[in-house]
């Protein structure tokens, strides 16, 4: 049988992609691998991707707009939003895709109409919350662009920064008075939980975006709708060993 190849590529390759993918592949019973390379030369590593006969390619941080140019198709997403984390191989073809968006609306699902909100990076991501925030009237009131902003008076923080996350520099000193949900991209245990923790804020994991944009990103690659119990059931196993 046939073995199929997917791949990730990051400037700082990480283990979660290969883990839930490789678990999910053994689950439905599909012949095929997941692997994360690192990369500091975009487009060789595409064509070397495209010749080693890879299906579909992750892109992570920095390269989520870098790889639109190289795309021989990409969905109204990819376009809309300027950013591209799913590129499926056909015959040779590259058929962008964005993923990412499907974690941006549900985690939003959190955000009141009339909240302010503080997005903290100016990354594909953090541009990703503003310009759907932003659609539906959401008053975006503070970005990496204007960072002392961040100890403004806003409800709503969206952390797309490592501050906080792989640092224990946290993005404020202190939260703003009336920070009621702080929104985290962040898959780890981190000191800007533990700071939300003790202030008694809701705090929305990276965990829950991750998710969503799995769920879409295997369908795409494989045409099979993953069924969302199941990936909680392998991400309770592995968030514990992490």
């Amino acid at each position: 049988m046939h073995n199929k190849k997917f791949i990730s590529l990051a400037s700082s390759p990480g283990k979660t992609g290969q883990y839930f993918y490789n678990s999910f592949f053994n689950y439905y019973n599909i012949s095929a691998t997941y692997e994360p390379y690192k990369t500091t030369n975009l487009t060789q590593s595409i064509l070397d991707a495209v010749s080693d006969g890879v299906e579909g390619i992750s892109i992570t941080m920095p390269f989520k707009k870098a790889i639109i140019p190289l795309l021989d198709n990409s969905d109204n997403l990819v376009n809309v939003y300027q950013s591209c984390n799913t590129v499926k191989i056909i015959d040779g073809k590259l058929y962008g895709y964005n993923c990412d968006i499907e974690g941006v609306i549900h985690v939003s699902q959190n955000i009141n109409v009339d909240d302010r909100i503080s997005i903290l990076g100016d990354g594909a991501i953090g541009s990703m919350f503003a310009k759907y925030l932003e659609s539906y009237n959401h008053k975006v009131y503070a970005r990496s662009s204007n960072w002392d902003n961040r100890i403004a008076d806003t409800n709503v923080v969206i952390n797309c920064t490592p501050c906080g996350t792989n640092s224990n520099d946290s993005p404020y000193s202190s939260l703003p008075i009336g920070t009621r949900l702080v929104i985290d991209m962040s898959v780890t245990k981190n000191y800007l939980e533990e700071q939300v923790s003790i202030s008694n804020i809701r705090y929305v994991s990276g965990r829950e975006f991750y998710k969503c944009q799995f769920l879409r990103q295997f369908e795409i690659y494989t045409g099979i709708k993953p069924q969302s119990d199941v990936y909680d059931i392998f991400a309770e196993k592995f968030y514990q060993s992490i």
